[in-house]
């Protein structure tokens, strides 16, 4: 009898606040929730109101109980922060999902690093150049950028940016070592350049050494760019560019950034910040 009253009394006071434009309820023990409340809830809560008059407490109750759910919509989520995508953008990575101190060895004599909170670190010290691919597939023509920092000696240190790329030899993880097949554009930091062609293992010269006019000043980062689109390569240096030629040997291909091997065998250590692949 009390469970009776106690239901007549508490439930056409739910449904009668359920009328105004808000109210905090406690559904089955959850915690409180501020419920909005729409004109189809309105609508609902009269009606229910309307029957629990005629002594039909409890089955009024049950479907109260399964109408707040339904009939209700709740405070939405929190939005969440919008992603730009430029138009045209195939791939960007700056390595984020990196923790800063985060190491990594890649065998004998390869090393990859996060020092900063952003960017990464590849340590060479073997006579291979070394590779880590966007993983940008069926996209042969685009351009690929990054900005590179020198750590090691100058005329000892080669940062390259590649397309066209075949990887020749996978590591267990996703980082891959050396490239079967790639345009590359080398960059020395004692101010010189050139662009390689490597075909099935077999590597050429496109251009060889050529002083680069448009260095920035020791502690800058310098930003390298290389297009790739049908035979054009393009490759630029702070935006000056350094080489503007044609070959049509290869026609597809990844992108990819790397250190290149150090000729007097010591180790070669590179940071590289904001990777992008653009279609061209």
């Amino acid at each position: 009898m009390q469970g009776s009253i106690f239901r007549s009394i508490i439930f056409p006071f739910l449904l009668i606040s359920i009328l105004s434009s808000c109210v905090n309820v406690t559904v089955k023990g959850e915690p409180e929730t501020v419920l909005e409340i729409t004109p189809d809830l309105q609508a609902t809560a009269k009606a229910m109101l309307e029957e629990a008059g005629s002594g039909e407490e409890l089955s009024t109750i049950e479907k109260v109980e399964q109408a707040l759910p339904q009939a209700t919509a709740t405070i939405p989520p929190a939005p969440t922060a919008t992603q730009y995508i430029p138009e045209g953008q195939l791939a960007y990575f700056n390595f984020e999902d990196l923790e800063q101190g985060w190491e990594k060895k890649r065998g004998e004599g390869i090393t990859l690093r996060k020092p900063d909170t952003f960017g990464i670190e590849i340590a060479v010290e073997r006579d291979v150049d070394y590779h880590l691919a966007t993983g940008v597939v069926g996209h042969p023509d685009g351009n690929i950028s990054t900005y590179v920092f020198n750590i090691s000696p100058p005329d000892e240190s080669v940062a390259f940016i590649s397309c066209r790329v075949e990887i020749g030899e996978y590591s267990t993880d996703e980082f891959e070592s050396s490239a079967k097949s790639e345009y590359r554009a080398e960059f020395r930091f004692d101010g010189r350049a050139r662009i390689v062609k490597k075909v099935n293992e077999k590597e050429s010269i496109l251009a060889d050494w050529t002083t680069v006019t448009s260095m920035n000043p020791e502690g800058v980062y310098d930003q390298l760019y290389l297009l790739c689109d049908g035979p054009r390569l393009l490759f630029m240096v702070n935006a000056t560019p350094v080489f503007d030629l044609q070959d049509n040997t290869l026609i597809e291909g990844d992108f990819a950034i790397g250190v290149g091997r150090n000729p007097n065998g010591g180790e070669t250590v590179i940071r590289f910040d904001k990777v992008a692949v653009f279609e061209p």
